[in-house]
């Protein structure tokens, strides 16, 4: 019997854009509309600034925009709109329209026509796993857009305590490019899990199937907010426990399998999390704090956490040449992932 394995290409980070909507929401605002001290909000939510989309900016507008901020980046490696050969939407799925991708949008929008393109949900965890994707259909495609957009913070209401960990939902998007054959800031290995038991830890009723099965609240249908299917007490309890475990254990295997240790990372890139967590998290990671970001004036953006923190990284430094850089984050339902690059 022959056994055939499939040889993955090498696959670098060519660019990566962001847009960031110009208007700024603070702690201070929240405070107001939800009634929380604004010191519960900035020390124990571990934010102080987010940013807020207009009412008509669109999730696939803001990802064409960021996309289009990523292509300006990958001018010196030669890669235009024309070289893009596949486009992967891992954002939000709170889009323009229900049951629709907004990557064939972005397609438009580039001018491509000899391309595919797809959207995939990943939740908050769409870049390490968008980035193992796309490592791993290189021999498809050798340029892909990887496109994440989010508009969530439409979707909070501030007036519900049951869903008070989410009042750091931001707006915004960013977009990655990679390449088949680029020799820097070399996507390695990722590793993955999730627990079916946190399915119903956050949903949005309104815009699933599931609203049909009641006529009465159909008609009294209105504006959609997110809220949890779950007893708070016990989601927190819970899932605090899993998050842990499993974001170390993604951590470690990433590295693993990448060839290294958790002593060589350079950089750990989270998303936006409780800043108590945050710091438990590299507590039993074993690492020093100034290895790793905290999005305090950002808020949470959805997959966009991930590409937020690289600029930061490079902008203040954190990243060099050969530096390990491992991107992890965690998304509702709930999935835990982890993808590590060698930058430079």
């Amino acid at each position: 019997m022959v056994t055939h394995y499939l040889e993955i290409s090498m696959v670098g980070i060519v660019s990566y854009g962001l847009y960031l909507p110009d208007h700024l929401v603070t702690s201070h605002d929240i405070s107001k509309i939800s009634g929380i001290p604004i010191e519960i909000i900035e020390k124990k939510q571990g934010w102080r600034v987010k940013r807020i989309s207009s009412p008509d900016e669109m999730p696939s507008e803001m990802a064409i925009k960021a996309i289009y901020n990523a292509l300006d980046s990958s001018r010196g490696a030669g890669i235009g709109p024309k070289d893009i050969n596949a486009i992967i939407y891992i954002g939000s799925e709170f889009k323009d329209y229900g049951v629709w991708m907004i990557s064939t949008r972005i397609q438009e929008a580039l001018g491509l026509t000899d391309v595919f393109a797809f959207d995939i949900t990943a939740m908050c965890a769409g870049y390490p796993v968008g980035l193992a994707i796309a490592k791993r259909m290189s021999d498809l495609a050798n340029n892909i857009a990887l496109v994440a957009s989010s508009k969530e913070s439409y979707l909070v209401n501030y007036k519900d305590p049951n869903t008070s960990w989410v009042y750091d939902f931001a707006d915004g998007a960013s977009a990655i490019i990679v390449s088949k054959n680029y020799n820097r800031n070399v996507v390695l290995e990722s590793s993955f899990i999730t627990d079916g038991r946190f399915w119903g830890a956050l949903v949005v009723r309104s815009l699933g199937a599931a609203i049909f099965r009641d006529e009465e609240e159909i008609e009294t249908l209105k504006r959609p907010f997110f809220e949890s299917l779950m007893d708070k007490d016990t989601l927190k309890r819970d899932l605090t426990l899993a998050s842990k475990k499993n974001f170390v254990k993604v951590i470690k295997e990433a590295v693993e399998r990448s060839g290294y240790n958790i002593k060589d990372i350079d950089l750990l890139i989270l998303n936006h999390m409780k800043r108590s967590f945050h710091n438990e998290l590299i507590k039993e990671l074993g690492l020093d704090p100034s290895r790793a970001l905290y999005l305090e004036d950002y808020g949470h953006m959805q997959s966009s956490d991930m590409v937020i923190g690289l600029d930061l990284g490079i902008k203040k430094g954190l990243m060099k040449e050969g530096s390990i850089v491992v991107l992890a984050s965690g998304g509702t339902g709930f999935i835990w992932g982890a993808t590590v690059v060698r930058w430079g």
